[in-house]
């Protein structure tokens, strides 16, 4: 069983309806013993032929695991160090239990131990006085008249079952204390509160287990399966069809296998049942070890029970897969499970911490109790019935499992044996059903209400509150076959499971519109409620500022604070900026404009690739290039040689850009001139004005721009024809927005004339050509260092096709 809480596993426990510990002391012929002696067996080096308890078991198989590595299991279940010695020492102690040898007296009263020192290396192992081991396996206590505690003598039988009582109740309750440490460690935080916890049940079946003749553990087991297949009967093939029958659809009912006679013979016939006989037979004081099986199942009158008449204490059950044979031989042994108080006594005075908690009815205030059930059939139904009433209120789903073969031999499939699992399973009648069937069922309210937001609001108000004619219209609009569902009086039947899934899929997006508006709406409550008076404050410090300088907003304390007062300052400085842009002239509202597009383009799309760039503006301090055009020495006479110019050529009329520059040339020296950008071409111009045709780039002509996000003053104009490529320094202007301002003029200018240019970063180089010739590429290459050969204050160094670009300072070709 396991809990979970909000999809989280948050406890696990562990049970067990009925450990066979007799198979301890004698397993099945052809069987093994428990795995755990094997391993030991293994550990020491040891075939096992020295211990009785092993001799005679089959021991064919390979063991996937070792001793080491159970005693690490043991100890990540919470066991101590010193415990999971112990747990060796007592799984030591059962196995020379079984070398314990017996003979009897002379005079024929009593028996006598063979072998003492095996007796005494038992008592050391389990920690109790070798004296009180013996008298353990050689007599039992009888209270007398007088009422003192006389030790009576046992015979041979009995002194062998008491020893191999003891072996199996010492291996049983070891089995439980270990199951009992494991879910003490892996119980969690849930304790009380199972209600509020989804869990998990997992039922583990063999299946009806056949073979020739069978012991008490496997009629116990087979008990389980038969009902186990009830309640797969009555849930998989009984419930859908009277349920089809109910809800007036046109159904053929399919003839179901039942096992009520089987399930009832064990419990519930009259005059008398199966567990009542094995019950009533293990209470009596009989000498004999043996279940007579005439006497004890004289009274079962049922078809599906048959007494053998060939062969001695031998019976039939009819299972759901056939008759199935029992030996009832050793039943008395295996169905008798108590323990002697004497026994436990000596079991609870152990020196051993983990024994006395095995044995707790051992200590001395439980003495007075009185005798507890020798037989474990009625504990094992009762077990069974309460796990099975648990399963039935939850939602169950079934696996079963086809054995190819009996032999459990690889890659063989036997068909008859198949054959008869599948028949037996009723598997056939369930492929019928489900075919037939419908994949899905609800009752009509729940559909309703699960699927009614799939639709509109007042739809459930058109229909009347009737939940049927609610339910047939959510059905209709799902724009499937009328064949494929059902509405019936109480219950809504789809047929398709993919159908379910588009529905559940259409009700997941429509709930994730619904909570989105309730989060909007406890959101904004939110906000009114614990932001109201915080921008009711700024509100008024607004309200009260002067618009012409900046002020501080004021701060809210508390968690996520400090994303709100960065979400009202932005929204500020942007209030701010426009009231302050919106005071402009309107020539000067143009150039603010201008430079916020260049500032725009690289703090987006190239911010990653230029961080320079990406410092926030400052319009009080914001200088144009533009105020160089109207400076009086500079930009009348550009304006002057641009007019003159302009009669003759298509250099443009009108100037969108200019500055101070400097060029490099294709012999690598640093030209200082002027650029000026017109409405249709780039021009460079000397110190001196003049103007040289090579040194025109006509905006049509432009491929793109290349830059370096370790310099925010230099770039590469490439022309469309090879070899004409410029290199241009802004360094000295002094300002810092020059070469944004100018790469967004230009690209402005460009698309004007129907000219798309790309903007491309680079690291370390840019490649141009400026040669005039086509196949002479140089490049820009830029370093963190100087040379140690260069002079102070030098930046550039010319090495034949490379210029070295230093970037430590701000002056790149000074």
């Amino acid at each position: 069983k396991q809990w979970y809480q909000r999809r989280v596993r948050v406890s696990c426990q562990l049970k067990t309806c009925l450990l066979e510990s007799s198979r301890v002391v004698g397993a099945p012929a052809g069987e093994s013993n428990f795995h755990i002696f094997h391993l030991l067996m293994e550990h020491i080096g040891s075939n096992g032929a020295a211990y009785p308890f092993l001799a005679d078991t089959n021991h064919t198989f390979a063991l996937k695991v070792s001793l080491p590595s159970i005693q690490n299991s043991l100890m990540e279940l919470g066991m101590a160090a010193e415990e999971k010695e112990h747990v060796i020492n007592i799984l030591t102690a059962i196995l020379i239990l079984g070398q314990v040898e017996y003979q009897s007296e002379d005079d024929g009263i009593g028996v006598r131990i063979v072998n003492p020192g095996v007796v005494k290396q038992v008592a050391k192992l389990l920690g109790v006085a070798h004296s009180a081991m013996m008298d353990c396996l050689i007599s039992t206590p009888h209270v007398s008249g007088s009422r003192s505690i006389l030790m009576k003598p046992l015979s041979y039988d009995k002194a062998i079952s008491k020893r191999n009582s003891l072996a199996s109740y010492l291996y049983l309750r070891l089995f439980n204390d270990i199951l009992m440490t494991a879910n003490s460690n892996m119980e969690g935080d849930h304790a009380g509160e199972e209600d509020l916890c989804l869990s998990l049940d997992i039922v583990d079946g063999y299946g009806i287990k056949g073979g020739d003749l069978n012991n008490f553990a496997t009629l116990c087991a087979n008990y389980s399966n038969e009902k186990l297949h009830q309640m797969y009967v009555q849930h998989v093939l009984t419930q859908p069809q009277e349920l089809y029958l109910q809800e007036g659809l046109d159904w053929d009912p399919i003839r179901i296998p039942d096992n009520r006679g089987t399930v009832l013979l064990f419990t519930d016939i009259q005059p008398a049942c199966l567990i009542d006989c094995i019950e009533s037979e293990c209470e009596k004081p009989a000498e004999t070890t043996h279940f007579q099986t005439y006497d004890a199942f004289r009274e079962i009158s049922s078809p599906y029970f048959m007494l053998s008449h060939e062969e001695e204490n031998v019976f039939m059950i009819r299972h759901y897969i056939g008759e199935v044979s029992y030996d009832a031989s050793n039943f008395n042994r295996s169905a008798k499970t108590g323990l002697s108080k004497d026994c436990k006594r000596v079991m609870n005075s152990s020196k051993l911490a983990i024994i006395q908690r095995m044995f707790p009815d051992g200590a001395p205030t439980e003495w007075a109790k009185g005798k507890s059930s020798m037989c474990v059939a009625r504990g094992y139904v009762n077990a069974v019935n309460s796990l099975l009433k648990d399963l039935k209120n939850k939602f169950v789903s079934f696996v079963r499992c086809i054995k190819p073969n009996l032999s459990s031999t690889p890659r063989l499939v036997e068909d008859d044996v198949m054959e008869d699992q599948i028949r037996s399973s009723c598997l056939v009648e369930t492929a019928l059903i489900k075919q037939n069937g419908f994949a899905f069922s609800s009752d009509i309210v729940s559909f309703v209400q699960r699927y009614k937001c799939t639709h509109e609001e007042d739809m459930f108000r058109r229909c009347d509150g009737d939940w049927r004619m609610a339910a047939e219209r959510i059905c209709g609009n799902l724009q499937i076959d009328q064949y494929s569902y059902f509405v019936g009086l109480s219950c809504v039947f789809i047929k398709d499971s993919a159908t379910v899934l588009h529905l559940e899929k259409k009700r997941d997006d429509c709930m994730d519109i619904i909570v989105t508006k309730i989060q909007l709406c406890w959101k904004r409550r939110y906000i009114n409620r614990k932001l109201g008076p915080h921008l009711r404050a700024v509100r008024e410090t607004l309200a009260n500022a002067d618009r012409t300088r900046k002020i501080k907003l004021p701060k809210l304390d508390g968690p996520f604070s400090h994303k709100i007062n960065d979400y009202l300052d932005r929204i500020y400085r942007c209030w701010w900026a426009a009231c302050k842009i919106k005071s402009l002239k309107p020539e000067e509202r143009n150039k603010v404009r201008i430079c916020v597009t260049s500032h725009s383009a690289f703090n987006g799309e190239l911010s990653n690739h230029y961080p320079k760039a990406s410092k926030p503006m400052n319009v009080k301090k914001l200088r144009l290039r533009a105020d160089y055009i109207e400076n009086p020495n500079f930009g009348s006479r550009i304006s002057q040689l641009l007019s003159n110019t302009a009669e003759n050529s298509a250099h443009g009329s009108r100037m969108e850009f200019a500055a101070p520059i400097n060029r490099l040339n294709r012999r690598h020296v640093v030209e200082r001139g002027h650029l000026v950008l017109s409405n249709k071409a780039l021009i460079f111009l000397t110190q001196k004005f003049e103007l040289y045709p090579q040194k025109t780039i006509f905006l049509q002509n432009v491929k793109s721009v290349s830059l370096s996000h370790h310099v925010d003053t230099m770039c590469v104009v490439h022309q469309k024809e090879v070899g004409k490529d410029m290199v241009l320094d802004f360094g000295v202007t002094g300002v810092y927005h020059t070469l944004p301002e100018f790469i967004a003029l230009l690209f402005l200018s460009c698309r004007r004339l129907g000219t798309r240019i790309s903007v491309d970063v680079f690291s370390e180089r840019i490649r141009y050509n400026n040669s005039r010739k086509p196949n002479v590429w140089d490049e820009l290459s830029f370093s963190a260092k100087k040379d140690k050969n260069s002079k102070p204050g030098a930046s550039l160094c010319q090495l034949k096709n490379k210029v070295v670009i230093f970037y430590g300072g701000r002056d790149v070709l000074h």
